[in-house]
């Protein structure tokens, strides 16, 4: 440890930092580099050493500066950095992600309960060894700063080798822009530093205020419950009503009045997917949201949760799995059975002859998938604990999420079962997946994947309806590449879901596109 001891200049500081986080955290930056050229052997050789040369400029640069500016305080950011570069690339090997825009949203909006199925002492090992030890480098090694002059002399030289190198590859231009997402979502520390500030910049542009849209009126007074049941992280593919081979939907399978659709997410990550499934159009904009704008119109509007990452939601009732456990403490508040408890004296005490309950569901969400089901659900044996215990043995991990899959049919079974039991309401439920799951095919898992870049599994979603006899009639679906007037397309998006409700409901509106309702 004397070596610890002993004061080294800046310069020497920042080269053995930035040459240490050229090869412990961006191995996988040059492997997707090496996997999507179409240059030849010698065009790859120096693309390659450009690359390297770049980089370790680029972090010479950033090093030296914020050093010299800040001094420990530096120091300690750049410690920071080590421990946060250690476990980007543990979950860049793990679980193929890539650190984009999407993915630091995605864990500015993760919750303890989720991100806690994560930890495991593979990752802890991972990061102590390759960030914490680079941490205390970072913060135990004594620095001689410096001048000015120096400072000026050593990164003029590196920013001077950047444009040089820069010149040198302009011809990959285009194949950069190309990319440019998976390049830069795999590069440490930018990766998480760059997308980390474009987040922060689109939440402090975004409307503190949803758009209101046109007043809406509910039409007649006929007794009406809709149930949508947004699912979280389910796939097509594993269903049973799609033609999966195992028998994951045994109840719902034998429900006659089961419209079953063919669907896409628009995203593959739960604020966007939640986001489509609620909003009237495909848009940027926080529009006003189905339960805020039903109950702004005179629907009596229930939300009951055990997930997160919804839009704002402005309505009385608005119920977590914990609140519920308050009111139902026999039911077990671990699994999605709770959000379904009471549903029927919820109704039948509702003073509005509209009603809209929406239940967000976790059922099928990662990566502990063995834990979202009662174990009399374990038909499918034997499993894995978490994806990570999967990676060995894929069957394992399909089995667990397919037990997921198997407990989903039965809870929208018993919500059937409950609802045409009520014959006093016209009724309906719906439900729609956020998004898919990647279980291992071409060695990815789980979700969040740019829909640009992510396999149908991810995108690829259940969406199926069930209504009462003599509600609503439905379209027909087209097998025409474009659909003809009042019939629906091949493969329908989760913007059908707000249009239909708004039909259900009797709730006429300027904000109603009936292309996009799947009733007539």
């Amino acid at each position: 440890m004397d070596f610890l001891r002993k004061p080294a200049s800046l310069f020497r500081f920042s080269l053995v930092v930035s040459i240490a986080t050229l090869l412990l955290y961006n191995i996988p930056f040059f492997n997707y580099v090496a996997h999507n050229t179409n240059e030849s052997l010698g065009g790859q050789i120096f693309l390659q050493a450009s690359l390297v040369v770049l980089m370790t400029a680029l972090n010479f640069t950033a090093t030296y500066l914020l050093v010299f500016l800040t001094r420990i305080v530096g120091r300690i950011l750049l410690a920071i950095c080590s421990v946060i570069n250690a476990t980007a690339v543990y979950f860049i090997w793990t679980y193929s992600v890539i650190i984009d825009a999407t993915t630091i949203e995605n864990v500015f909006n993760t919750r303890y309960s989720e991100a806690s199925g994560f930890i495991n002492w593979s990752l802890l090992l991972f990061v102590l060894a390759f960030g914490v030890l680079p941490a205390l480098y970072c913060v135990l090694r004594p620095v001689i700063v410096g001048t000015a002059k120096k400072m000026g002399v050593y990164c003029g030289c590196a920013l001077g080798i950047l444009l040089i190198i820069i010149l040198a590859n302009i011809k990959q231009t285009l194949w950069i822009s190309q990319h440019d997402t998976e390049l830069g979502a795999l590069v440490q520390p930018w990766s998480y530093t760059v997308n980390t500030c474009r987040v922060i910049s689109m939440h402090h542009d975004k409307q503190v205020e949803e758009i209101k849209l046109p007043d809406g009126k509910i039409t007649d007074d006929e007794k009406a419950v809709v149930v949508l049941v947004i699912g979280e992280s389910a796939r097509k593919a594993n269903f049973q009503l799609y033609g999966y081979e195992r028998k994951t939907n045994p109840l719902l399978s034998k429900q006659e009045s089961l419209r079953v659709y063919q669907a896409n997410s628009c995203a593959t990550y739960t604020t966007a997917g939640v986001k489509a499934i609620l909003e009237p159009k495909d848009c940027g904009d926080l529009y006003e949201i189905l339960p805020n704008y039903a109950f702004r119109t005179g629907v009596d509007v229930v939300w009951r949760t055990s997930n997160w990452g919804e839009p704002p939601v402005h309505i009385d009732e608005y119920l977590t799995d914990k609140d519920l456990a308050g009111i139902y403490p026999d039911e077990d508040k671990a699994f999605d059975g709770i959000l379904i408890k009471g549903i029927r004296e919820r109704i039948d005490s509702s003073k509005s002859n509209k009603v809209l309950i929406i239940l967000h569901t976790s059922t099928s969400h990662g990566p502990k998938y063995s834990d979202k089901y009662p174990k009399e659900f374990e038909v499918f044996t034997p499993v894995a604990n978490n994806v990570e215990e999967g990676q060995e043995n894929l069957d394992l991990l399909v089995n667990a999420y397919d037990n997921t899959v198997l407990y989903t049919d039965f809870l929208l079974d018993s919500l059937i079962n409950t609802l045409g039991a009520m014959t006093d309401w016209k009724s309906a439920m719906i439900y729609i997946s956020d998004h898919g799951e990647s279980l291992g095919e071409n060695k990815m898992f789980m979700h969040g994947v740019p829909l640009k870049l992510a396999p149908k599994v991810q995108y690829e979603i259940p969406f199926f309806v069930w209504t009462s006899d003599n509600f609503r009639e439905y379209k027909n679906v087209s097998n025409e590449e474009e659909a003809p007037e009042g019939e629906l397309p091949a493969v329908l998006e989760q913007h059908y879901i707000f249009h239909s409700v708004l039909n259900l409901l009797s709730i006429q509106s300027p904000a109603y596109n009936k292309d996009y309702d799947i009733f007539k």
